[in-house]
C-alpha cells in the first residue's frame, strides 16, 4: 500500500537559485519523493525513479494544460508538452536535421568555423576575457541560427529571445512584464521564420525549418518549436561549454587525464554533463492515481523531474558529488529519457566534445578559470555560469 507524501515545506526557493545541490542531497537521504507545498509539485529525487517516469509518458505526461502551464503561455505549445503520436510526428519532422549524419556532412564544418570566429575575438581580449560572453555565447547562437535557418539575427538577439521565453517559463508568478517581453519576443521570432520561409537557398535545405515545412508540420506547431528551439538550445550549450571549463579548472587532475589520452574530449562533455546538468528539472502531469518509490500521488498532480538531482544520486554514479573522468557518465539524464529525450543531443555533442572544447585547448595553452571558487553559477530548472574569466599562457 503506498505511503503519504512526505511535506518538504523547509524547501528554500531562493537556496534552489543559489545551489540546489544540498536541497537535493538531503530530498535524496529523507524524501526522495516529496510533496513541495511552496511550487505545488511532488518533487522526484532519486535516479531510478526520474529514469522510470520517463519511460512510462501514459501515466506521467508531458501535456500540460493551458491554462495552468507557463510555458504555453510564454511560446504556444511545442512538442515538448505532448506526448505520443503527436510528439512522435513533430519530432520526426525534425530529426534529418539533427542526425549524426547531417552533423558530418553539413554542419560540423560551419560549426568549426563559427568556433574559429569567435575563438579570436576570446584571443583578442586577452587573459582576463569572459569566456561565456565572448565565446560560448555567440557560438551557441550562431550553430543555433544556422540549424533553425534563419538569417542575419545577431547573437545578442537570440541571447534576449532565449533569456526572455526562460523568463516566461519560469514566470509562475505571472508577472505581466514578463509576459509582455514574451509577447515581443515571439513577434520577432515569428518575423525571423517569416524570413526563413521566404528563402529558398540550397544552404537552407536541411535546416529544421525546412524539414519542418517539407514533412507538412501545421504552421503553428513549427512556430512553437522553433521558439522552443531558441529557449533551449542557447543556454544549455553555452552553459556546458563554460562549465566544462570550470570543471577542468577546479579538478586540474582530470584535465592531466585529457592531456595524456586517457580520457577524450567527449568524456569530458559526458560528465560536465551531468555534474553540472544544464536542464535541472521538467514537470509532467500525472494521468492517474499512482505511486512512486512506494510514495502515493494522485491523478492531476504535477511532478517535478530533479534530473539535476539524479545524475548527483550515488546509488547510480560513485562518489557523485566528484567530477570524474574515469567514470562511464553516459547514463546521465541531462537530456532526458525516453521518448522525450533532448532531440538536438547530437548537436550538442558534436559541437562541444567533438568542436569547441579541442579547439580552445589546442589554441589557448593552460586555458582556466581564473577563480573557480567564486563562479557566479545561478538556477535551479536551469543552471549554469552567468559570467567565467578565463587565462591562458599568451
Amino acid at each position: 500500500m503506498p505511503t503519504k507524501a512526505p511535506t518538504a515545506d523547509w524547501i528554500d526557493t531562493a537556496q534552489l537559485l543559489d545551489d540546489p545541490y544540498p536541497t537535493y542531497a538531503r530530498l535524496r537521504a529523507e524524501s526522495p519523493v516529496a510533496y513541495v507545498p511552496r511550487l505545488n509539485r511532488y518533487f522526484i529525487s532519486g535516479y531510478r525513479d526520474c529514469f522510470d517516469i520517463e519511460m512510462d509518458q501514459d501515466t506521467f505526461s508531458s501535456y500540460e494544460r493551458a491554462e495552468t502551464s507557463t510555458m504555453l503561455k510564454a511560446m504556444g505549445r511545442p512538442l515538448l508538452r505532448k506526448d505520443d503520436p503527436q510528439h512522435k510526428a513533430e519530432r520526426n519532422a525534425m530529426a534529418p536535421a539533427l542526425r549524426p549524419i547531417a552533423l558530418k556532412k553539413h554542419w560540423n564544418s560551419a560549426f568549426e568555423a563559427n568556433a574559429r570566429r569567435h575563438l579570436e575575438s576570446l584571443r583578442a581580449a586577452g587573459p582576463g576575457a569572459d569566456l561565456f560572453r565572448l565565446f560560448a555565447v555567440p557560438y551557441a547562437a550562431d550553430n543555433l541560427s544556422a540549424v533553425i535557418g534563419f538569417h542575419d539575427v545577431s547573437p545578442e538577439q537570440m541571447m534576449d529571445w532565449s533569456h526572455t521565453l526562460i523568463r516566461g517559463i519560469g514566470n509562475v508568478t505571472g508577472d505581466p512584464a514578463v509576459w509582455a517581453d514574451a509577447t515581443r519576443v515571439c513577434a520577432e521570432i515569428d518575423d525571423a521564420i517569416d524570413a526563413a520561409l521566404s528563402s529558398s537557398s540550397e544552404a537552407d535545405a536541411l535546416t529544421l525549418i525546412s524539414q519542418m515545412t517539407n514533412a507538412g508540420t501545421p504552421e503553428e506547431d513549427l512556430r512553437a518549436n522553433v521558439r522552443l528551439t531558441v529557449s533551449g538550445g542557447m543556454n544549455e550549450p553555452s552553459h556546458v561549454i563554460a562549465s566544462a571549463v570550470w570543471c577542468l579548472s577546479a579538478f586540474p587532475a582530470q584535465r592531466e587525464l585529457v592531456e595524456s589520452g586517457q580520457r577524450t574530449w567527449r568524456d569530458v562533455f559526458e560528465e560536465t554533463a551531468r555534474f553540472h546538468s544544464p536542464v535541472g528539472m521538467y514537470p509532467r502531469r500525472v494521468t492517474r492515481d499512482t505511486s512512486v518509490g512506494g510514495v502515493a500521488i494522485p491523478r492531476d498532480a504535477t511532478v517535478a523531474v530533479i534530473v539535476a538531482s539524479a545524475n548527483r544520486d550515488s546509488a547510480q554514479f560513485q562518489n557523485a558529488d566528484q567530477f570524474d573522468l574515469t567514470r562511464d557518465a553516459t547514463s546521465h539524464l541531462a537530456f532526458g529519457n525516453g521518448t522525450h529525450i533532448c532531440a538536438g543531443n547530437w548537436v550538442a555533442r558534436s559541437m562541444i566534445g567533438d568542436i569547441a572544447l579541442p579547439l580552445l585547448y589546442d589554441e589557448l595553452p593552460d586555458l582556466r578559470a581564473i577563480d573557480p571558487d567564486s563562479t557566479d553559477y545561478h538556477g535551479w530548472v536551469f543552471r549554469g555560469a552567468r559570467s567565467l574569466p578565463v587565462t591562458w599562457t599568451p
